[in-house]
């Protein structure tokens, strides 16, 4: 008897959860404002980002959205405040490509699974990544980049916008396929790596275009490869990495929307709606552009699918370079 109360009471509790769950859906957004967690520094590409999408969602949904900074260990730490976060629809991250798919490989214990503790909104764009050096390094191309690191072997150093991202995988496997030894520097996001490239603290970095194409324009950072498929119309006199003589190079770290797992469905489905019709604005598609930033969407399950293929690609490449945490 005291088993059928147990049982009976469990169910109840459940079914009086999901009503709750799906009235606060129903009146979703109105009771608090909404944040968006950037997991990088202000300043990067991530949370430049986020702010500009933030903005324009306070905008579509009535109600204030503010970003917030958690940064630290290559993302891992905002990400992973998020997967711990009420699935309430009062709480999202704006993830990047490394936090939620190649940097859990890299990472000796990861405390989430983006597949399970995480629920995707909608992918939100990519960047193109530019690898530049400190204008006093004399190589003007990437041969010459090369050629000078087998001459200095261990004596040039190269900063990482942070340790599990794309950027940090690339310089692993451009370092396997060349044989050059250079020094890697892990930062907390692209704005620290950027700053320190300028002030010749590191002679090498492989970032994201954004953050450093007006550096590139001022003169105090030299590009020399970009990584997307033509050249950037930000930057066109920078070759492609194939063009480069480094196809193997080609990648574009990409963005997402995510929400912590067993948020409503009726407000992951609202929100995609909100994100997607935002980024098809000219508005939005010309200040993307003007930052480097290439507008994307997709479909809850479309970016479902991008975190599970990138989570195996980045994995395999992780094995075949033996890539560290630094």
């Amino acid at each position: 008897m005291r088993f059928v109360y147990t049982l009976v009471r469990s169910i109840a509790i459940g079914i009086l959860g999901a009503v709750a769950i799906t009235a606060s859906a129903q009146t979703w957004p109105s009771q608090k404002p909404i944040r968006i967690i950037s997991a990088f520094p202000a300043g990067g590409t991530t949370d430049i980002l986020a702010r500009v999408l933030g903005q324009k969602l306070s905008e579509a949904l009535g109600q204030a959205v503010l970003v917030e900074n958690k940064a630290g260990a290559g993302g891992l730490i905002g990400t992973d405040a998020v997967a711990k976060a009420a699935p309430d629809g009062y709480t999202f991250l704006l993830g990047n490509s490394g936090a939620l798919a190649s940097g859990l490989s890299l990472f000796p214990s990861v405390p989430y699974d983006p597949t399970k503790d995480l629920m995707s909104v909608a992918i939100v764009g990519d960047v193109t990544i530019l690898l530049g050096v400190n204008p006093q390094v004399p190589a003007k191309t990437l041969r010459e980049l090369i050629d000078l690191a087998k001459a200095k072997p261990g004596q040039l150093s190269v900063g990482i916008p942070s340790a599990g991202s794309i950027h940090h995988l690339l310089i692993e496997q451009m370092k396997k396929e060349t044989g050059i030894s250079l020094i890697n520097v892990p930062y907390k996001g692209s704005a620290p790596a950027v700053l320190d490239l300028v002030g010749g603290v590191v002679q090498i970095d492989l970032d994201n275009l954004p953050a450093m194409a007006q550096m590139v324009k001022a003169g105090r950072i030299r590009g020399l490869a970009v990584g997307s498929p033509m050249r950037s119309s930000f930057l066109p006199d920078v070759p492609t990495f194939a063009e480069a003589g480094m196809p193997s190079m080609m990648a574009s770290p990409w963005f997402a929307l995510v929400a912590p797992a067993g948020t409503p469905a009726p407000i992951i489905e609202r929100m995609n709606r909100e994100v997607v019709a935002i980024l098809k604005t000219a508005d939005i598609k010309e200040k993307f552009e003007a930052q480097g930033l290439n507008p994307r969407w997709s479909t809850p399950a479309e970016a479902d699918e991008l975190i599970r293929v990138e989570m195996v690609r980045w994995a395999k490449i992780v094995k075949e370079t033996g890539a560290k945490a630094d």
